[in-house]
Protein backbone atom coordinates (compact mmCIF):
# COMPACT_ATOMS: atom_id res chain seq x y z
CA UNK A 1 0.00 0.00 0.00
CA UNK A 2 1.11 3.64 -1.20
CA UNK A 3 1.17 6.69 0.76
CA UNK A 4 -1.62 7.99 -2.10
CA UNK A 5 -3.96 4.85 -1.55
CA UNK A 6 -3.52 4.79 2.30
CA UNK A 7 -6.75 6.18 4.09
CA UNK A 8 -9.18 7.71 1.01
CA UNK A 9 -11.91 9.38 2.22
CA UNK A 10 -14.91 11.01 0.98
CA UNK A 11 -14.97 14.56 0.40
CA UNK A 12 -17.01 16.69 2.74
CA UNK A 13 -18.91 20.16 1.13
CA UNK A 14 -17.43 23.11 0.80
CA UNK A 15 -17.66 25.50 4.29
CA UNK A 16 -18.98 28.89 4.22
CA UNK A 17 -15.98 30.40 4.95
CA UNK A 18 -13.90 30.25 2.03
CA UNK A 19 -10.34 30.43 3.94
CA UNK A 20 -11.63 27.44 7.20
CA UNK A 21 -8.94 25.32 7.51
CA UNK A 22 -9.99 22.29 9.54
CA UNK A 23 -10.02 18.59 8.82
CA UNK A 24 -13.28 19.29 6.42
CA UNK A 25 -11.71 19.81 3.07
CA UNK A 26 -13.78 22.59 1.26
CA UNK A 27 -14.56 21.68 -3.20
CA UNK A 28 -12.37 23.46 -5.53
CA UNK A 29 -13.35 27.07 -5.52
CA UNK A 30 -15.52 27.79 -9.25
CA UNK A 31 -13.31 30.23 -11.13
CA UNK A 32 -9.48 29.96 -11.51
CA UNK A 33 -8.52 33.19 -10.32
CA UNK A 34 -10.39 32.11 -7.22
CA UNK A 35 -8.14 28.90 -7.08
CA UNK A 36 -5.00 30.75 -7.62
CA UNK A 37 -5.52 33.31 -4.32
CA UNK A 38 -6.73 29.89 -2.45
CA UNK A 39 -3.83 28.30 -3.43
CA UNK A 40 -1.97 31.35 -2.19
CA UNK A 41 -3.01 31.44 0.94
CA UNK A 42 -2.70 27.53 1.55
CA UNK A 43 0.73 28.07 0.84
CA UNK A 44 1.06 30.91 3.45
CA UNK A 45 -0.56 28.72 5.39
CA UNK A 46 1.57 26.24 5.40
CA UNK A 47 4.68 27.91 6.34
CA UNK A 48 3.21 29.63 8.97
CA UNK A 49 0.38 27.43 11.13
CA UNK A 50 1.87 24.06 11.82
CA UNK A 51 -1.39 22.63 13.07
CA UNK A 52 -3.05 24.27 9.47
CA UNK A 53 -0.77 22.24 7.52
CA UNK A 54 -1.11 18.98 7.01
CA UNK A 55 -5.33 19.46 6.07
CA UNK A 56 -3.66 22.82 3.65
CA UNK A 57 -1.46 20.09 1.92
CA UNK A 58 -4.40 17.58 1.73
CA UNK A 59 -6.49 20.08 0.25
CA UNK A 60 -4.29 20.87 -2.35
CA UNK A 61 -3.96 17.29 -3.56
CA UNK A 62 -7.44 16.56 -3.33
CA UNK A 63 -8.72 19.05 -5.47
CA UNK A 64 -5.72 18.68 -7.77
CA UNK A 65 -5.33 22.89 -7.10
CA UNK A 66 -1.42 21.87 -8.98
CA UNK A 67 -2.37 21.46 -12.11
CA UNK A 68 -3.11 25.36 -12.63
CA UNK A 69 0.39 25.58 -13.36
CA UNK A 70 2.39 22.58 -13.07
CA UNK A 71 2.59 19.32 -15.27
CA UNK A 72 3.57 17.12 -12.04
CA UNK A 73 2.72 16.93 -8.25
CA UNK A 74 6.17 16.85 -7.83
CA UNK A 75 7.23 19.88 -9.49
CA UNK A 76 4.94 21.39 -7.52
CA UNK A 77 5.26 19.83 -4.22
CA UNK A 78 9.53 21.13 -5.08
CA UNK A 79 8.95 24.92 -6.50
CA UNK A 80 5.63 26.00 -4.84
CA UNK A 81 5.84 24.00 -1.47
CA UNK A 82 9.40 23.62 -1.37
CA UNK A 83 9.20 20.15 0.28
CA UNK A 84 10.28 16.82 -1.45
CA UNK A 85 7.06 14.81 -2.74
CA UNK A 86 7.56 12.07 -0.08
CA UNK A 87 7.32 14.55 2.96
CA UNK A 88 4.13 16.20 1.12
CA UNK A 89 2.93 12.64 0.75
CA UNK A 90 3.31 11.70 4.87
CA UNK A 91 1.54 14.64 5.08
CA UNK A 92 -1.28 14.24 3.20
CA UNK A 93 -1.86 10.35 4.90
CA UNK A 94 -1.56 11.99 8.38
CA UNK A 95 -4.24 14.28 6.80
CA UNK A 96 -6.51 11.47 6.20
CA UNK A 97 -5.84 9.61 9.47
CA UNK A 98 -7.02 12.60 10.91
CA UNK A 99 -10.21 13.10 9.39
CA UNK A 100 -10.61 9.35 9.70
CA UNK A 101 -10.28 9.83 13.56
CA UNK A 102 -6.76 8.89 14.57
CA UNK A 103 -5.61 12.09 16.17
CA UNK A 104 -2.03 12.03 14.45
CA UNK A 105 -0.16 15.48 14.94
CA UNK A 106 2.76 15.05 12.49
CA UNK A 107 3.67 13.11 8.86
CA UNK A 108 6.42 11.27 11.51
CA UNK A 109 3.50 9.82 13.29
CA UNK A 110 1.16 9.10 10.46
CA UNK A 111 4.72 7.03 9.28
CA UNK A 112 4.30 4.80 12.54
CA UNK A 113 0.94 4.23 11.28
CA UNK A 114 1.19 3.42 7.32
CA UNK A 115 -0.39 0.64 5.90
CA UNK A 116 -2.92 -0.32 8.55
CA UNK A 117 -6.62 0.06 8.46
CA UNK A 118 -8.72 2.67 10.25
CA UNK A 119 -9.17 0.57 13.21
CA UNK A 120 -5.52 -1.02 13.09
CA UNK A 121 -4.28 2.36 13.22
CA UNK A 122 -6.60 3.28 16.08
CA UNK A 123 -6.15 0.59 18.26
CA UNK A 124 -1.91 0.92 17.77
CA UNK A 125 -2.41 4.85 19.35
CA UNK A 126 -5.18 3.77 21.92
CA UNK A 127 -1.87 1.10 22.84
CA UNK A 128 0.74 4.33 22.49
CA UNK A 129 -1.23 6.68 24.64
CA UNK A 130 -2.11 4.35 27.51
CA UNK A 131 1.93 4.18 27.51
CA UNK A 132 2.46 7.88 27.10
CA UNK A 133 -0.65 9.24 29.94
CA UNK A 134 1.50 6.52 32.25
CA UNK A 135 4.46 8.75 31.46
CA UNK A 136 3.01 11.89 31.72
CA UNK A 137 4.20 12.38 28.11
CA UNK A 138 2.34 13.35 24.77
CA UNK A 139 2.08 9.79 22.04
CA UNK A 140 5.36 10.02 19.75
CA UNK A 141 6.18 8.59 16.74
CA UNK A 142 8.79 6.31 18.64
CA UNK A 143 5.36 5.16 21.05
CA UNK A 144 3.47 4.58 17.84
CA UNK A 145 6.13 1.92 16.56
CA UNK A 146 6.50 0.28 19.94
CA UNK A 147 3.21 -0.12 20.10
CA UNK A 148 2.63 -1.34 16.84
CA UNK A 149 5.33 -4.01 17.18
CA UNK A 150 3.54 -5.05 20.10
CA UNK A 151 0.10 -5.81 18.46
CA UNK A 152 1.80 -7.67 15.70
CA UNK A 153 3.57 -9.61 18.34
CA UNK A 154 0.23 -10.50 20.50
CA UNK A 155 -1.75 -11.02 16.67
CA UNK A 156 0.91 -13.38 15.58
CA UNK A 157 1.10 -15.16 18.73
CA UNK A 158 -3.26 -15.33 18.83
CA UNK A 159 -3.08 -16.39 15.11
CA UNK A 160 0.13 -19.00 15.66
CA UNK A 161 1.00 -18.33 12.13
CA UNK A 162 3.83 -16.25 10.71
CA UNK A 163 3.78 -14.85 7.17
CA UNK A 164 7.81 -15.31 6.65
CA UNK A 165 7.61 -13.65 2.86
CA UNK A 166 5.26 -10.87 3.81
CA UNK A 167 8.08 -9.91 6.52
CA UNK A 168 10.88 -9.98 4.73
CA UNK A 169 9.48 -7.82 1.82
CA UNK A 170 10.65 -4.45 2.89
CA UNK A 171 14.24 -5.61 3.43
CA UNK A 172 14.40 -7.26 0.23
CA UNK A 173 12.72 -3.85 -1.05
CA UNK A 174 15.94 -2.64 0.05
CA UNK A 175 18.45 -4.83 -1.14
CA UNK A 176 16.41 -4.05 -4.85
CA UNK A 177 16.54 -0.15 -4.34
CA UNK A 178 20.80 -0.96 -3.85
CA UNK A 179 20.61 -3.07 -6.46
CA UNK A 180 19.90 -0.12 -8.50
CA UNK A 181 22.11 2.23 -7.15
CA UNK A 182 24.76 0.11 -7.56
CA UNK A 183 24.01 0.13 -11.51
CA UNK A 184 23.20 3.88 -11.29
CA UNK A 185 26.55 4.62 -9.25
CA UNK A 186 28.39 2.29 -12.40
CA UNK A 187 26.70 4.36 -15.30
CA UNK A 188 27.64 7.98 -13.31
CA UNK A 189 30.92 6.90 -12.69
CA UNK A 190 31.36 5.62 -16.42
CA UNK A 191 30.43 9.00 -17.63
CA UNK A 192 32.17 12.01 -17.91
CA UNK A 193 30.63 13.71 -15.23
CA UNK A 194 31.63 10.46 -12.82
CA UNK A 195 34.97 11.53 -12.95
CA UNK A 196 36.25 12.06 -9.52
CA UNK A 197 34.31 8.82 -8.85
CA UNK A 198 35.89 5.68 -8.15
CA UNK A 199 33.08 3.06 -8.77
CA UNK A 200 35.27 -0.23 -7.58
CA UNK A 201 35.23 0.83 -3.65
CA UNK A 202 31.73 2.48 -3.25
CA UNK A 203 30.26 -0.83 -5.19
CA UNK A 204 31.98 -2.58 -2.66
CA UNK A 205 30.51 -1.01 0.17
CA UNK A 206 26.84 -1.52 -1.27
CA UNK A 207 27.12 -4.87 -1.73
CA UNK A 208 28.38 -5.16 1.67
CA UNK A 209 25.41 -3.02 2.86
CA UNK A 210 23.19 -5.33 0.76
CA UNK A 211 24.41 -8.71 2.35
CA UNK A 212 23.97 -7.51 6.01
CA UNK A 213 20.36 -6.46 5.13
CA UNK A 214 20.33 -9.92 3.15
CA UNK A 215 21.37 -11.75 6.49
CA UNK A 216 19.33 -9.66 8.96
CA UNK A 217 15.87 -10.66 6.68
CA UNK A 218 13.15 -12.95 8.06
CA UNK A 219 14.50 -16.20 7.25
CA UNK A 220 12.41 -18.72 8.97
CA UNK A 221 10.36 -19.36 12.08
CA UNK A 222 12.09 -19.37 15.57
CA UNK A 223 12.32 -22.99 16.27
CA UNK A 224 13.07 -22.50 19.76
CA UNK A 225 9.61 -21.26 20.34
CA UNK A 226 7.63 -21.99 16.99
CA UNK A 227 6.90 -18.31 16.44
CA UNK A 228 5.99 -17.09 19.99
CA UNK A 229 8.25 -15.40 20.80
CA UNK A 230 11.73 -16.27 23.00
CA UNK A 231 14.63 -14.56 24.08
CA UNK A 232 16.41 -16.47 21.08
CA UNK A 233 14.94 -14.50 18.56
CA UNK A 234 14.34 -11.80 20.40
CA UNK A 235 10.60 -11.80 21.00
CA UNK A 236 10.09 -11.60 17.33
CA UNK A 237 9.01 -14.90 16.22
CA UNK A 238 11.02 -15.83 13.93
CA UNK A 239 14.92 -15.89 12.93
CA UNK A 240 17.25 -14.19 10.10
CA UNK A 241 19.69 -16.33 7.74
CA UNK A 242 22.87 -15.29 10.03
CA UNK A 243 20.80 -16.88 13.34
CA UNK A 244 20.20 -19.99 11.62
CA UNK A 245 23.61 -20.33 10.24
CA UNK A 246 25.33 -19.15 13.79
CA UNK A 247 23.07 -22.19 15.59
CA UNK A 248 24.01 -24.40 13.05
CA UNK A 249 28.18 -23.63 13.69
Amino acid sequence: MTSEETFELSMPAKPEQPNEIGVAIPDSPESDHEIINRVDWLIDKIHKCEQAKLACMLEIYQNQYWKMDFSSFELFCKERLGFSKQYVYRCINAAKMLEAGVPVANPNQSLALEGLDIEQAKEVWDRAAEVAEESGKKVTAGMLKRARNNKELVDRAASGTIDITLLSEPFMEIVASLRECKELLQLICNSQDGVWMSYQPMAVKLRDIAEAVKFATPHTQCPQCSGSGCASCRDLGWIPKAREIASDQ
